[in-house]
């Protein structure tokens, strides 16, 4: 058996705090999976499917597959849908997460005939609506995975119709960012319905300082901090004295 990497070891602690922070923020449970690129290299390193217990999710628990999705290494097979993650993978090869889930109030939108308008700032993010994917099928086959990646584009992410989300990023980071605020614009913006008419962000215009890098870090930091010790705790984001 070879020898674990830093870089491996590194990138099993972090999808394992960013599967139990999405589990925490209520956007990953019995269904879903995510998935992050291994460091130069052609493997990916995802979490299991539908049964084990994500709040508990430990580095352990991941398995790599390879690019055509079989498993290379791990306690568990992969997903039933890791067509969602191969697919996606091998055509934008400059991602390096992408997480298919069931948020509750995303997925809202995936079953009504209205567009999912970003109307929260840091919202901004996603660049704009998400596109559909329609087809009425679980992503288990290569073909219907690049149906789903035609749907997704390049944009950040995809409402599945009747299934949930798909969420992608450059980094992990950008990822949870995005797959955060999508669930939360989408919440305010099904409760401003309640009240009147919202009014959706005009995104040429927003104030960029709540977008990039910097924001992603921080808002990754923020979710995965809740599990450490205050001692342990990463220190870093914006303040009025230092804001980038």
């Amino acid at each position: 058996m070879a020898v674990m990497t830093a870089a491996e070891e590194e990138a099993r602690e972090k999808l394992a705090q960013c599967g139990r922070a999405l589990n925490r923020a209520g956007l990953y449970g019995l269904g879903g999976h995510v998935s992050l690129r291994l460091p130069e290299s052609d493997l990916i390193l995802i979490t299991p499917g539908g049964g084990l217990d994500k709040a508990r999710l430990r580095p352990s628990d991941l398995t790599i597959i390879d690019a055509a999705g079989a498993r290379v290494i791990g306690p568990y097979p992969p997903p039933l849908e890791t067509a969602i993650h191969t697919a996606v993978h091998a055509a934008r090869p400059e991602l390096g997460s992408v997480a298919h889930l069931h948020a509750h109030w995303s997925t809202v939108f995936s079953v009504l005939d209205v567009p999912l308008d970003i109307v929260l700032l840091p919202a901004g993010s996603l660049g704009g609506p998400p596109p559909t994917f329609d087809l009425p099928h679980l992503v288990v086959t290569a073909e219907q995975g690049q149906q789903l990646n035609a749907a997704l584009g390049q944009a950040a992410a995809v409402l599945m119709r009747w299934h949930g989300i798909t969420v992608v990023g450059l980094t992990i980071e950008e990822m949870f960012n995005r797959a955060i605020m999508l669930e939360e614009n989408a919440r305010l913006l099904w409760e401003a319905r309640q009240i009147g008419r919202p009014l959706p962000l005009d995104l040429a215009a927003a104030n960029q300082a709540s977008a990039g890098p910097a924001v992603d870090v921080r808002t990754f930091n923020y979710h995965v901090n809740l599990e450490r010790a205050v001692e342990d705790q990463r220190h870093t984001g914006r303040s009025a004295e230092h804001p980038k």
